[in-house]
C-alpha cells in the first residue's frame, strides 16, 4: 500500500470507533501512557474510554481529519481551534463517563493521569492558535508518510487564518518530525507528571 492509494478527508461521527482504534494502536507505547500503566492491559483499557472521549469531542467541533485507505481509517489529526482548550465545563461534563471509565480501570493511577490534563490546562499558550490535541498513525501505516499527509489541511487553514500552531508530546522522538512541518521547541520540558517523562511544547508559526 502507498499513500496514494488513500485520501484524507473529515472526521465525522461515523469515524469515531474507527479513530479510536488508531489512536489506542498508535499510542500503545507512548512515554506518558506507559508511565502511568505499566502494565500494558490495563493501560489498554484505560485509554479506550479516554480516546473516544477526546474523538467525539473532536469530532462535534468539525476540525479534525482522518486518512483512510481501502482498509479504512489508519491515520488521525485531532485538531482543536482557537480557544476550544481548555475544555469548556459542557464538554468536560460530557466527557465525564468515558472519563470516569479510564479512572475505574486502573483506580491508583487515576491520580497521575488527571494531573496531566491539569498540568497541560495551567501550562497552555495564552495566544490563541490552533491546538494539535492528538496525532496517530495506525502501526501497519507508519513511515509512509501518512502523519505529514493528514496533518496538511490543518496547517494549510492555521496558515490561512494567519494563527499559530501548537502540540505538546512526551516522546522526545517525535521532535525531529514536527520541526520538518515547521515547528519550533518553545518549552523544552513540560513537567505534567512528577516523576514522569517530560513533555516537549512545539509551536508552529502562521505559514512555518
Amino acid at each position: 500500500m502507498t499513500v496514494d492509494a488513500g485520501r484524507v478527508g473529515p472526521l465525522g461521527p461515523a469515524d469515531v470507533d474507527a479513530a479510536v482504534a488508531v489512536l489506542a494502536a498508535s499510542h500503545a507505547d507512548y512515554p506518558a501512557f506507559r508511565h502511568v500503566w505499566p502494565r500494558p492491559q490495563v493501560r489498554a483499557r484505560a485509554l479506550r474510554p479516554f480516546l473516544r472521549a477526546s474523538v467525539a469531542d473532536a469530532a462535534a467541533l468539525s476540525a479534525s481529519t482522518v486518512g483512510r485507505d481501502r482498509d479504512g481509517v489508519l491515520a488521525v489529526a485531532l485538531w482543536l481551534p482557537p480557544g476550544a482548550f481548555p475544555w469548556s465545563t459542557a464538554r468536560k461534563l460530557r466527557a465525564a463517563p468515558a472519563l470516569l471509565r479510564t479512572a475505574l480501570a486502573a483506580p491508583r493511577s487515576a491520580p497521575a493521569f488527571a494531573r496531566i490534563g491539569s498540568s497541560a490546562e495551567r501550562t497552555h499558550p495564552g495566544e490563541p492558535s490552533w491546538y494539535l490535541e492528538t496525532l496517530g498513525v495506525h502501526p501497519r501505516a507508519q513511515r509512509q508518510g501518512w502523519g505529514q499527509r493528514v496533518l496538511r489541511p490543518g496547517l494549510e487553514r492555521a496558515d490561512r487564518e494567519g494563527r499559530a500552531c501548537y502540540v505538546e508530546t512526551s516522546d522526545p522522538a517525535n521532535e525531529r518530525f514536527y520541526r520538518s512541518l515547521g515547528f519550533e521547541v518553545v518549552a523544552p520540558r513540560l513537567e505534567h507528571l512528577p516523576g514522569g517523562p517530560p513533555y516537549l511544547g512545539l509551536r508552529r508559526p502562521p505559514g512555518g
